[in-house]
């Protein structure tokens, strides 16, 4: 009798653990969709991300070139040539105009008074430092020209 029960509790112990293990699944089409799924996006997030990490490295390669690119543009205190942008009839309005270009960064606007006071033929001219070489107030007009789209000319001083 001990030997039946120990066969029913063997037999019993089998059947439940084989119905705790219960059958193998397979996978579901709609797992295996996701897993790929999943795999592309994070394969395109790499990819995206590589992307601007490239796109950053070569805009500052390009910043490092535009700057060794652009020459360097000295001012005197003494030089013999300027850089004139506008001239006005009224001194006021010369004034607020070189006001505004000191406001760009262009410390050395200036406003100079030109003509004949016993006329009344006088203008005021609104000017962008001094320079050494007319090479290097070509280089300053050059910059006037792509950054603001401004027409000026070279002026010899003194």
């Amino acid at each position: 009798m001990k030997t039946y029960i120990s066969y029913i509790v063997l037999m019993l112990s089998a059947i439940f653990l084989l119905h705790a293990c219960g059958e193998t699944e397979q996978p579901q089409p709609e797992v295996d969709q996701q897993a790929v799924q999943d795999s592309l996006e994070q394969v395109y997030e790499q990819e995206m991300e590589q992307m601007r990490q490239d796109s950053i490295a070569q805009a500052r390669e390009d910043s490092i070139a535009a700057a060794e690119a652009e020459p360097d543009i000295v001012f005197s205190d003494d030089g013999s040539y300027t850089v004139q942008i506008e001239s006005w009839r009224s001194e006021e309005k010369a004034e607020r105009n070189a006001a505004e270009w000191q406001d760009r960064g262009y410390d050395r606007a200036y406003v100079v008074e030109y003509g004949d006071s016993d006329t009344g033929d006088i203008w005021f001219r609104v000017r962008l430092g001094t320079f050494d070489s007319e090479e290097m107030a070509q280089n300053m007009k050059d910059k006037l020209a792509s950054e603001y789209n401004t027409d000026s000319w070279i002026s010899r001083i003194k």
